[in-house]
């Protein structure tokens, strides 16, 4: 049996009907039912699996909201953890983010704190408890079928949006930080690969990218050349970070690796897509 937490959300919706469409036992817990996840955690079943993706993933709105995020980012996963080790769980798979990083020396925001926070108790458990755990480092995940959150939004689901509502299209600072975009359906499949692997990963983290860094800028030309917009410059936000770029190459011994080029994945959004 497996559990998903935040599977109603972007990225466990999508994983929670993948390993239902593959014949497996899953039962989602998520935060949009209005409960903390830590007070609704299955009683009297057993588990081999753990796919932790429930969070409040805005680096913005933790920089406005830090003790709420903290609450339900890092005491939620402690909860969940020790859950874990109780009911003899084979492995823990938890949703981490590139925050961690900062511009290279650390986090900053307090989402990247609290997802370092988070795995390095993950790492903790596996050594103190032999409770196997895995954190998937995911960078910017899009997909032509993101929704639209508002002011939280990632760029590219906010700008499909106003392209969809004939409004200008916001562009903070200058547009040449840089991104390493990932599709949601490549981040589903290093799921399902940390899964399946054979041998224990003891508290290890991993990047989820596709390895290529490109600019807001890129993205902003592309769409240019297939639609007409028009642009609402801004700020730079506080907590953004310049550039992000993911070192995918422990992964690639591993055996899995992104699919879905950025090419391929721009066309979809800005160029097949009726906007």
């Amino acid at each position: 049996m497996i559990l998903v937490t935040g599977h109603k959300g972007y990225i466990g919706n999508k994983l929670f009907n993948k390993l239902n469409l593959m014949g497996c036992e899953v039962i989602g817990i998520d935060l949009k039912d209005g409960h903390d996840i830590a007070d609704c955690l299955p009683k009297n079943k057993n588990f081999d699996y753990v796919f932790h993706l429930a969070a409040l993933p805005s680096v913005e709105y933790s920089v406005l909201n830090p003790s709420y995020t903290m609450k339900h980012n890092v005491l939620a996963t402690s909860k969940l953890l020790e859950w874990s080790k109780d009911n003899k769980v084979k492995r823990f798979i938890f949703s981490s983010s590139s925050a961690i990083y900062g511009e290279g020396n650390g986090p900053k925001s307090p989402y990247g704190l609290h997802k370092l926070m988070s795995e390095q108790e993950c790492k903790l458990y596996s050594e103190l408890y032999q409770l196997d755990t895995v954190c998937l480092r995911y960078y910017n995940l899009y997909s032509e079928d993101q929704k639209y959150g508002g002011a939280y939004s990632t760029a590219i689901s906010a700008w499909m949006e106003m392209i969809n509502i004939k409004k200008p299209l916001r562009i903070d600072g200058n547009g040449e930080q840089t991104r390493d975009f990932v599709h949601v359906d490549d981040v589903i499949k290093a799921n399902l690969f940390c899964m399946n692997h054979k041998e224990n990963f003891n508290g290890k983290f991993y990047d989820i990218g596709s390895g290529k860094s490109i600019s807001l800028n890129y993205i902003k030309n592309y769409i240019d050349q297939f639609n007409e917009v028009k642009w609402d410059h801004r700020p730079e936000r506080i907590g953004d970070v310049k550039h992000t770029k993911a070192n995918i190459q422990e992964m690639l011994n591993f055996g899995w690796t992104s699919e879905i080029s950025i090419e391929e994945g721009l066309e979809r959004c800005f160029k097949r897509r009726n906007i």
